[in-house]
């Protein structure tokens, strides 16, 4: 298992998801917790790099590679939760850190749903 990777959870994620990577042994900080909240995408964005930490969305803005490239990050995913039920996040997080024991999102973006997780750039 890849236990080395930081994580931090955007403002859009549900901070009882933080239990979920804490439990699988990951470091993880919330924007909440640093008084980041509405602070523009690209300061959160910056704090990633700064902080080498993986960020953790449900912001669209963050899909589009163009605008945030994860290629000097340690990754940006990006959890696609139409339903924002609770539940469902859950699920997604479940299947993400699943994916996280054999593969790093290091310089990728990840964008993950119900069905798959779909890696940018691809491999």
């Amino acid at each position: 298992m890849i236990t080395e990777m930081k994580f931090k959870l955007d403002e859009c994620m549900d901070v009882r998801l933080r239990s979920f990577f804490s439990e699988a042994g990951y470091d993880v900080q919330t924007v909440l917790e640093e008084a980041l909240c509405g602070q523009p995408d690209t300061k959160i964005y910056s704090v990633c790099i700064e902080e080498k930490r993986i960020l953790i969305t449900q912001d669209m803005h963050f899909s589009n590679p163009s605008r945030f490239s994860p290629i000097p990050s340690k990754g940006i995913i990006v959890l696609r939760n139409p339903s924002q039920l609770i539940k469902d996040a859950e699920y997604l997080v479940s299947n993400l850190i699943f994916k996280l024991r054999t593969e790093s999102p290091r310089e990728h973006l990840w964008i993950v749903d119900h069905h798959k997780i779909r890696i940018w750039p691809g491999g």
